[in-house]
């Protein structure tokens, strides 16, 4: 009941927050090849990446409050 509620609650925390920090490595390096260029090119793909982590933290938390709510 509550104690398997509150474990879903830290698992996820201790899952997402170490893939939003790999994301954030993965990005800075990548961020080494691909800016630099043209000042729009950088500006759509600082915003594209400030953006698609989004959607999979979205998914978790619906995931979440799906089973939170029953």
């Amino acid at each position: 009941g509550n104690k398997l509620k509150r474990w879903r609650h830290f698992i996820v925390v201790i899952g997402t927050i170490p893939s939003l920090l790999v994301y954030i490595i993965l990005c800075m390096v990548l961020f080494e090849y691909v800016t630099g260029f043209y000042w729009l090119l950088d500006w759509l793909i600082y915003i594209i990446s400030g953006l698609v982590w989004i959607y999979p933290a979205a998914k978790i938390i619906k995931w979440l409050a799906d089973n939170e709510a029953h």
